[in-house]
């Protein structure tokens, strides 16, 4: 039997604790008789559970009018509420919503501006670029972060700088995520990829190499063949796989990688020897048929297949 309106409200402003958890999670009898602003107060609840419920029944409303309230739960005590504050922002990507998505990034709490910007990924308004731009060299790294990842998705040729810009933040996640974006664009110029390749941080240094295989260039190729000797063989196979895509003819400087330890490092090897599609590579790939690992197996397979569609196709 469904509770009354006024008895499920009443119960939502009781003084015991654990009959306002009980019917917060009555959702359906609450979301026919309750408004955003009859949740609103709950959200300073005492009790974090209360908290939670209670941005959890107001996403599911789904009114945008709540969207400030929310936002101001995104800086919760509470890290639970907190992030489900934050994912519940999120839901709120409407037109409506996009004033007051942009008023929360210019808020003073470091969280709330990064669940806003969160919020902003896809947003195409140009208001919202303006605001991102300025987030990207926010005091708080977090919010950086989520600045350079948003401004990504708009994939708008006049923020290039701001990437630019981005590559010498303190924060190598940042540093990394600017160079992805950068990646997407079409670049005539790849001296800051090749820069970033010798980044002092090696998960810099990967995200370098795999944008240098999306834009060919004689400089580009030097700086991934200088990356087989990278210190970190993450970078290494990273330099392998590069080189594989733009089919540069590597088979000297690839030999060793046959034979290496490592297997993913020998699967990096035959992958890219597929990928180069020469039949000088038909001997190593052979002999990696019999190696101890079945991925190396099978991607040797894979790249004599290649290289034997290749020389049909070239006949």
């Amino acid at each position: 039997m469904h509770a009354s309106g006024s008895s499920i409200l009443e119960r939502l402003a009781s003084s015991d604790v654990d009959e306002r958890r009980l019917a917060l999670t009555e959702q359906e009898e609450i979301l026919e008789v309750a408004s955003y602003r009859d949740l609103l107060p709950l959200l300073d609840d005492e009790d974090a559970t209360v908290r939670k419920l209670t941005i959890q029944l107001l996403e599911e409303l789904g009114d945008s009018r709540a969207l400030p309230d929310l936002l101001k739960a995104a800086a919760d005590p509470d890290p639970e509420v907190s992030s489900v504050a934050s994912a519940a922002v999120r839901e709120f990507r409407t037109t409506e919503s996009t004033s007051a998505l942009l008023d929360g990034v210019a808020n003073s709490e470091p969280k709330i501006r990064a669940a806003a910007i969160v919020a902003l990924r896809g947003v195409k308004n140009p208001r919202s670029q303006t605001v991102l731009v300025a987030a990207a060299s926010d005091p708080v790294t977090e919010v950086r972060r989520e600045a350079i990842l948003a401004l990504g998705y708009l994939q708008a040729s006049n923020t290039i700088p701001a990437f630019q810009a981005a590559l010498k933040d303190p924060d190598d996640e940042v540093r990394r995520l600017a160079i992805d974006a950068l990646s997407q664009f079409e670049l005539s110029d790849v001296s800051d990829l090749i820069r970033m390749a010798t980044d002092p941080e090696w998960r810099v240094r990967r995200q370098a190499v795999n944008a240098l295989s999306k834009h060919p260039s004689e400089a580009g190729e030097l700086t991934l063949l200088n990356r087989l000797e990278d210190e970190r063989w993450e970078v290494t196979k990273e330099a392998i796989l590069a080189l594989g895509k733009l089919r540069t003819p590597v088979s000297g400087q690839l030999t060793p990688f046959f034979s290496h330890e490592l297997a993913d490092l020998r699967i990096a090897a035959a992958t890219a020897a597929g990928e180069i599609g020469e039949a000088v590579f038909i001997p190593q790939l052979k002999a990696l048929l019999g190696d101890p690992d079945t991925g190396v197996q099978k991607t040797a397979v894979r790249a004599l297949g290649q290289i034997e569609s290749r020389a049909r196709t070239d006949r």
